[in-house]
């Protein structure tokens, strides 16, 4: 594994290791996430705020679906897509897509 750079405010880029990763789980399963551009300051993570964010929403929060999507799904999916496009925010069906 490469050695992270590190930028010139001093925060790192690159991959996370699981010690990091540690203290971000336990952080916002103790206290939230209440502000990205902070949070990484009161976690102990020498991070951007974005760079967390990122990490939480598609890595680390409980509860995200990995693999392949089941037959109903793959349905679901076709018929939004022939009844609205592309546009799966439009009001009244964010909700199926968490």
């Amino acid at each position: 594994m490469r050695t992270p750079c590190i930028d010139k405010n001093g925060l790192k880029k690159g991959a996370w290791s699981e010690e990091e990763d540690q203290k971000l789980r336990d952080y916002i399963l103790r206290y939230g996430h209440w502000n990205w551009r902070l949070l990484p300051k009161y976690a102990g993570l020498k991070r951007c705020g974005k760079s967390c964010r990122l990490r939480w929403m598609n890595h680390l929060r409980p509860g995200i679906k990995r693999g392949n999507y089941t037959k109903e799904e793959e349905e679901l999916i076709a018929k939004l897509h022939d009844e609205i496009g592309n546009k799966y925010a439009l009001n009244g069906f964010s909700h199926l897509f968490p």
